[in-house]
């Protein structure tokens, strides 16, 4: 039985200093995220703006490893 050739990863591009930095970041946004929607829903003055900054940072930390990274990159 024949098993199929698997190519060897890129070693260079899936540990680049760029790629780390950014799994960081998105990582912050996510817990800033989650962080700001716990704030939005205590009741303070300023739930409306809290509650859209939550959503901007949990998309923004959505976007990092999907979108930006993949551009920036050239993949």
């Amino acid at each position: 039985m024949t098993y199929p050739v698997i190519e060897p990863r890129d070693e260079q591009s899936s540990e680049s200093a760029g790629r780390v930095v950014g799994t960081f970041f998105a990582f912050v946004f996510l817990i800033g995220g989650f962080v700001l929607f716990a704030l939005s829903f205590s009741g303070d003055e300023t739930v409306s703006w809290t509650f859209v900054g939550a959503i901007a940072s949990i998309t923004l930390a959505f976007m990092i490893p999907t979108t930006i990274l993949p551009a920036i990159e050239g993949d």
